[in-house]
């Protein structure tokens, strides 16, 4: 009855955003992130939110289209 949830991953996310001031590797920025729910478009799951340890915690969305490489951290 009661949806448990989902519990905190934290991983690693090559991401390739489309307008910067961070430029490393080519364009891309590397952010350990804190997964804290998923990001929807359109009522279509299309990436995630999470805490950024980069940017001092800092909220930030990743959409899948972006994301060049993902590994839990």
């Amino acid at each position: 009855m009661f949806s448990r949830p989902e519990a905190v991953k934290t991983v690693k996310v090559l991401y390739a955003p489309a307008e910067s001031q961070e430029k490393t590797l080519a364009g891309l920025n590397l952010y350990t992130v804190e997964v804290t729910e998923p990001l929807f478009t359109k009522g279509k799951k299309s990436g995630f939110i999470g805490k950024v340890r980069e940017r001092d915690n800092e909220i930030r969305a990743f959409r899948f289209d972006r994301i060049q490489s993902l590994v839990e951290a």
